[in-house]
């Protein structure tokens, strides 16, 4: 049953305000980083870096004095035809006296980088991971046994058994607690499924992709893999950059390498594939692909890189693409093609991006939880 006041207002009210004025503040935030995500304050922030973040005050609706003191709507000397304006004297505004309105309520919310990611991350999960059967099991230790011997005396278990005893004898009550009454925790060992998965980021370093292109790209990947390392242990990430050929980079080459020449994108799912044959096999691992590239293919090969993204769907858990194209786009672009060709294609999922405010969308799409189609719409 709610208790009332006088007021016929619940007295938890305020509380509930409060978390909801509260929840409203968090969204605003979580807005505006979503907004800033490819500001230099935020992506070069390190961990002992505050990250400062505007923010309008919010109000309750509630009913004021007419600060003009004028006269209601239907009252007053008018007479037919008279122009009507506002309340208050009509010369005020050049007396250059200071003004009476009061001002927008602004906040300065400062957050440290693991309030950033916290709140970003929150809406983002591997879609489709499962427990995969790996060579080594994590064992967890939980307690949830009864036992006559142990390291953690168990109150209830033990009163139980005190309670059963004294009721054998005649008398249901507690008391004179003897030794085999004492009843403890004990743990056991559980295996654990790995949910181990591995992520291959491919980038197209070709000559196409601009200085403005690379650095969307560049951006996009380094919130994948600032999400994946906060969200995932067991997470292995493959960098790869291709041109007219592609191959494994280092973490600090794939984010600093400058590289040009022709594009080739069949070359970057090949070598996807011979890396995942070798070392990742799907019945031991959760297997995801994202490319980026600015969608500028040799043409001839725009058929072969669909076929090597068909045979990936059928033992990935996700194939992405982006595509990050700060021009006016164009029919002959790859995602024009997957979009007439690969629209269909289960686990296949393509999005654009140009400017980084669209960025955010990207991530939601391809880190949606499981209904990926959802995220879409």
């Amino acid at each position: 049953m709610t208790v009332v006041g006088e007021s016929g207002l619940p007295h938890d009210a305020g509380r509930r305000d409060a978390l909801h004025h509260r929840e409203r503040l968090r969204k605003k935030i979580t807005e505006q980083l979503k907004q800033r995500i490819g500001e230099e304050d935020i992506v070069a922030a390190g961990p002992e870096k505050k990250i400062r973040v505007p923010l309008k005050g919010t109000k309750r609706w509630q009913f004021i004095h007419d600060r003009g003191q004028g006269e209601g709507v239907g009252q007053g000397d008018g007479k037919p035809g008279d122009v009507l304006g506002p309340g208050g004297d009509p010369n005020a505004g050049d007396t250059g006296e200071a003004g009476t309105e009061p001002g927008e309520e602004l906040y300065e919310i400062w957050l440290d980088m693991d309030d950033v990611e916290e709140l970003l991350f929150s809406e983002l999960s591997l879609p489709r991971l499962k427990p995969k059967t790996g060579d080594v099991d994590v064992t967890e230790i939980t307690y949830d046994q009864i036992a006559r011997n142990g390291p953690q005396l168990d109150k209830k278990s033990t009163l139980r058994e005190n309670l059963l005893r004294n009721a054998k004898r005649g008398r249901v009550t507690l008391g004179q607690i003897d030794k085999p009454d004492l009843r403890y925790l004990s743990y056991r060992d559980l295996p654990r499924p790995r949910n181990r998965a591995v992520i291959f980021l491919a980038m197209d370093v070709s000559g196409s992709m601009t200085v403005a292109r690379k650095r969307m790209a560049r951006l996009f990947f380094y919130w994948c893999v600032q999400f994946l390392r906060s969200r995932y242990e067991q997470t292995e990430i493959v960098f790869l950059s291709h041109t007219t050929e592609a191959r494994e980079v280092s973490e600090e080459e794939f984010f600093g390498r400058v590289e040009s020449g022709g594009t080739k994108v069949s070359s970057a799912f090949e070598a996807v594939h011979g890396i995942q044959r070798d070392r990742f096999p799907a019945d031991d691992w959760n297997i995801y692909v994202l490319h980026v590239s600015d969608g500028d293919n040799f043409t001839a090969d725009n058929k072969r890189a669909l076929e090597l993204i068909q045979t990936l769907t059928e033992i990935c858990s996700l194939v992405g693409y982006l595509e990050v194209d700060t021009g006016s786009g164009g029919s002959h672009k790859l995602a024009g093609y997957y979009e007439r060709e690969a629209s269909e294609l289960d686990r296949f999922v393509f999005a654009r991006a140009s400017e980084d405010r669209e960025l955010w969308p990207a991530l939601r799409t391809f880190f949606a939880s499981d209904d990926v189609e959802a995220a879409i719409r």
